[in-house]
């Protein structure tokens, strides 16, 4: 007969094989769906609505990288708030792989104008996908009415005109740094101007060709039918060498202004996501960028193919930061 005492030492006996083994098996489950990944579809946040270039390009990237994937890469358009209820949806997610977020240079400037208190480093980087040079447009009526043909022309009518011109941004974006930079570097205030925030370009583009902005910073992803139809004028493009398929618009730097940036969009996952998930998903977006039939429609577009992997895109990243932060303070309004 047994007493209670070897009862109890049975019992936890019993008990401890028994976490023992459910400890093994979720390590191997771990490990196993590690090797495995992905078993069902990634969510890709894109922080802007519909029709921008973000928005057009990531879309686009993505049903060719899901090729190689073996799942669905599902876009998401979370816009607003400077694109930051995307990425903060993105951030606070699961590090598990299957939330991640197509962004550029705006993580940095939201963060350095004090939209946010988090940036780059709070994510976990997976790739580069693409450059795309910015284009200052403005309205066909406003370009007609001041005679403004050029970036130069441009830039003497705000020196000129101090708080007159209604530019149409979105507050602490890529394109908000594009034109800050780009006055600032001609000995303009970046402040002369009159900014009208918009959660991002498809709506910036709308109230440009309705003439309630005088321009905008935009690209040839996102701008070319407007361009083409006359109703957006190019100004430069802010890059080191012209655009193929605007071989008529000269670089800032032809224009005296010694200044080029280009809009690098990638890829990010939250931190803490598994080195082996990183290189699943880059892996993928490799191979989709090595096609030249991808490479083509990206040119189309506007932008360049430019894959960099997770450590190079890491290391960007950190200088970017560092180079964006030394405007922060002539964004601020």
């Amino acid at each position: 007969m047994k007493t209670k005492k070897s009862i109890l030492v049975s019992v936890l006996l019993a008990f401890s094989l028994i976490v023992s083994a459910c400890g093994g098996s979720s390590s191997e489950t771990s490990g196993a769906s590690a090797s495995n990944f992905p078993t069902k579809q990634v969510k890709l946040v894109i922080p802007y609505p519909p029709g921008g270039g973000t928005d057009v390009l990531f879309r686009l990237i993505a049903s060719y990288a899901e090729k190689h994937l073996g799942q669905t890469i599902v876009p998401a358009n979370m816009g607003g708030a400077t694109a930051t209820i995307g990425s903060r949806e993105v951030k606070d997610a699961r590090a598990d792989g299957y939330t991640i977020l197509g962004t550029h240079q705006v993580i940095a400037t939201a963060q350095h104008t004090g939209i946010v208190d988090y940036g780059f480093a709070d994510f976990q980087p997976v790739a580069q996908v693409t450059s795309t040079p910015h284009l200052p447009l403005v309205s066909k009526k406003f370009a007609e009415d001041n005679n403004i043909e050029t970036l130069n022309d441009f830039i003497e009518y705000v020196r000129a005109n101090p708080g007159t011109v209604l530019w149409a941004y979105t507050v602490g974006s890529e394109d908000h740094y594009t034109i800050a930079a780009l006055l600032d570097q001609a000995g303009v205030d970046p402040r002369s101007m009159k900014y009208v925030n918009y959660p991002g370009t498809g709506p910036q583009y709308a109230a440009l060709v309705a003439d309630q902005v005088h321009g905008m910073t935009g690209d040839y992803a996102s701008g070319r039918g407007y361009i083409e139809e006359g109703n957006a004028i190019a100004l430069a493009v802010v890059d080191e060498e012209r655009n193929p398929y605007l071989p008529d618009v000269p670089t800032a730097k032809e224009q005296g202004i010694d200044f080029a940036v280009t809009v690098d969009r990638g890829l990010l996952a939250p931190k803490g996501t598994p080195i082996e998930l990183i290189e699943a998903l880059q892996e993928a977006f490799d191979k989709a960028l090595a096609d030249p039939e991808l490479q083509e429609k990206i040119e189309e577009l506007g932008s360049f193919a430019r894959y960099k992997p997770h450590d190079e895109y890491s290391d960007f990243l950190t200088d970017l930061d560092a180079t964006m932060g030394l405007l922060a303070d002539k964004m601020k309004f």
